[in-house]
């Protein structure tokens, strides 16, 4: 569950809590002052109550007044709280019975608990709430008009759901004061004033979820609610609760094989409101002029890992941009593994595919990585990485690049042979053509790296289409008809849509032809991909769907995908481009879930090792620029070889048909070529590699 869901969950509750909690009936109820008992040693916020780590807090037994809807009822059940603090955190446990797990967030259907502070007998805005649903935590505050809440910029305490023996187990830490004003303030010894609620199976419709609260009172009524009295003689107890979590730093102790011995733990830092752990890495790479140079990395590592660290999961990695906390979920949900490089010097087009592919290598050869099942991909620049990687490396379950360039030099005289049209013209601070103007400006670096000639052959050379041949894995990609950073020109003249050029600054133009002189600038798409590798799937915007930037409804697709062609290619028909557009004019949200599924299956055609796939693996292995131009790409050379022999072993152990691809194809090789070491010839084409 993202950022987005969790913030309409919690909303929902905010509102239906004064309904849920408004009957009265029998039952032992929790006194309405608790004293918070001395906590000298932080507990383990896992969902699991440690007999030894909540000793010091004695359970407080009470029967929890609840409502269903539907049918109408009001039920109790027994409950036990558990409630200390030390100088530093407060600490809260709720049991509750309940035999049915309910986990889900597509469809919703989530339990859950919000914990709630109030700075006086009525709701303020900024008063403090911690809340859990199904497996995911946030920290969250009061909204200025005093209804409803929203997610805290910065993201203090923990909180975690785990089950026991037909019970719902919560577990929070909280910090007594985080300097966060929209959090709890207070000290030991304070008294302050506070609720939890609890929901059964929250869901739309409402009707089906069990709504109550150890008090028995709205969370928009403070005067109804209770106190807790914090102890006062106590120490600091060191803060182990906020702390990332302890078994990701051994995963990566002791890798003593290259290239994944190259990297190297830096910490695992909490990530409240997720359902997966994060490793912050570092590692060493060359850059475009062969420097040794350090980048960073993180990895999101669903909860499967540190159950079962043994197993191989399959991996998802971001190429190009660093992937945003929470947005790795529509993978770790589903048990994969996210990499994504992190606290990037430039931009991908700027720093060349280097450290990704680097990165890509040592991942990809973590011992719990499943290196049948990875999948790459990236937006914009990150779309164009993930091509790139997609034809260096083998082999992939797929590669799913949004709104590529593919034609490098094409795109960038795009941009800087009309740099001057684009920006503010005399007499205004406006630039006429917004996103052009603010991206071709961040990226102006690429003529140092790349030379200031676009036709030159360097430039083609770093482009998608100069690779094409070895890009073997399946594809799924799209692009917009109305894209004024990536023109759709470079793609395939079919969907080009004339724009009106008296919006546009005098001269301005998206054709190849008038932008570039050499055969290989000019040069689309579907140029150079044959017609018998590629379906193509075209989408019109629904009617009502909302511009991009404005609020209104979202278009939401389902990419499909080719049932036997390489590449599955969406063209978006948005309509013509505009001065002031970006890659999109609409809100679309596009999926892949098909595509995703299929590459979860973990198969390894045959037909992904092809001759002129084989000859660049061969490349690298010898230690040979698989991209001969004035930068160099290749990685340290034992990483290389690793890597080169990692893929081989992994397509010929996937059955006798990829052996004898393999087998065959090594053999067409001119002598030069075939660099393998006999014994290692041997291994592969007895399909039985380790």
């Amino acid at each position: 569950m993202g950022r987005t869901s969790m913030k309409r969950l919690s909303l929902a509750l905010f509102a239906l809590i004064p309904l849920a909690c408004a009957p009265r009936i029998q039952g032992a109820p929790l006194p309405k002052a608790i004293v918070s008992s001395p906590c000298s040693k932080a507990p383990t916020i896992d969902g699991v109550l440690g007999a030894d780590e909540w000793k010091e807090a004695p359970a407080l037994k009470f029967d929890m007044p609840l409502i269903r809807f539907s049918p109408n009822g009001i039920e109790t059940r027994p409950c036990e709280l558990r409630v200390m603090n030390s100088a530093n955190a407060l600490y809260v446990a709720l049991r509750v019975p309940d035999k049915t797990v309910d986990n889900s967030v597509s469809p919703l259907v989530a339990d859950g608990a919000m914990l709630a502070f109030g700075s006086g007998p009525q709701i303020a805005p900024g008063d403090d709430r911690k809340a859990i649903a199904g497996p995911v935590y946030r920290d969250k505050h009061v909204k200025p008009a005093g209804k409803g809440e929203d997610d805290d910029a910065k993201q203090d305490g923990q909180g975690m759901l785990g089950r026991e023996s037909g019970m719902c187990v919560f577990e929070w830490a909280v910090p007594l004061n985080s300097g966060d004003k929209q959090d709890l303030q207070a000290k030991p010894g304070d008294t302050i004033r506070f609720n939890l609620a609890y929901f059964d199976a929250f869901q739309i419709p409402i009707t089906k979820t069990v709504i109550g609260s150890i008090h028995g009172a709205p969370l928009d009524r403070g005067d109804a609610w209770g106190t807790l009295q914090l102890a006062s003689n106590v120490k600091d107890d060191g803060g182990s609760a906020f702390q990332g979590p302890s078994w990701v730093k051994p995963l990566f102790e002791g890798l003593k094989s290259s290239p994944a011995s190259r990297l190297h733990f830096v910490d695992a830092p909490l990530t409240p409101g997720s359902t997966s752990s994060k490793a912050l890495l570092s590692f060493t790479y060359r850059d475009e002029h062969g420097a040794e140079k350090e980048g960073k990395a993180k990895l999101y590592l669903p909860e499967s890992v540190r159950t079962d660290p043994k197993a191989k999961r399959p991996l998802f990695f971001a190429s190009g941009y660093e992937m945003a906390d929470g947005m790795d979920q529509i993978y770790s949900r589903l048990g994969w593994i996210v990499s994504s490089p992190r606290e990037l010097p430039t931009n991908p087009l700027l720093r060349t595919i280097n450290p990704d592919s680097a990165l890509l290598h040592m991942v990809r050869a973590l011992p719990f990585v499943d290196d049948t099942r990875v999948i790459i991909g990236g937006g914009s620049a990150g779309g164009y990485m993930t091509l790139m990687q997609a034809a260096e490396t083998f082999p992939l379950a797929g590669a799913i690049p949004d709104v590529p360039p593919v034609n490098w030099g094409y795109n960038a005289a795009y941009f800087y042979k009309q740099f001057d049209k684009a920006g503010p013209q005399q007499g205004s601070k406006d630039a006429k053509l917004p996103f052009l103007f603010a991206v071709a400006t961040l990226l102006k670096g690429c003529q140092n790296v790349y030379g200031a000639d676009y036709d030159e052959a360097t430039w083609f050379a770093h482009s998608p289409l100069a690779h094409v041949p070895t890009i073997t894995c399946p594809v799924s990609i799209y692009w917009s008809t109305a894209d004024m950073l990536v023109p759709i020109n470079q793609v395939g003249a079919r969907w080009v849509q004339p724009f009106d050029a008296t919006k546009f600054p005098e001269g301005f133009t998206m054709d190849p032809k008038s932008l570039m002189t050499s055969r290989d600038g000019r040069l689309t798409l579907l140029d150079v991909l044959p017609s018998s590798d590629y379906e193509v799937f075209t989408h019109k915007v629904p009617a009502g769907t909302s511009l991009v930037g404005a609020a209104g409804p979202h278009a939401v697709f389902e990419l499909p995908m080719s049932a036997d062609k390489l590449w599955s290619i969406g063209i978006v028909d948005e309509g013509a481009p505009e001065p002031n557009l970006g890659h999109r004019k609409y809100n679309l949200n596009l999926n892949r879930a098909g595509f995703i599924e299929r590459a979860a299956a973990g198969k390894v055609p045959a037909r992904q090792l092809t001759l002129v796939k084989l000859e660049r693996l061969m490349d690298r292995y010898a230690g040979k620029e698989w991209l001969p131009t004035r930068l160099k790409h290749l990685d340290f050379p034992d990483s290389e070889r690793a890597d080169v022999l990692r893929g081989l072993r992994t397509y010929t152990a996937a059955g006798a048909e990829n052996a004898g691809t393999f087998s065959a194809l090594y053999g067409q090789l001119p002598a030069v070529k075939r660099v393998l070491e006999p014994e290692v010839v041997k291994e592969l084409e007895s399909g039985k590699s380790r």
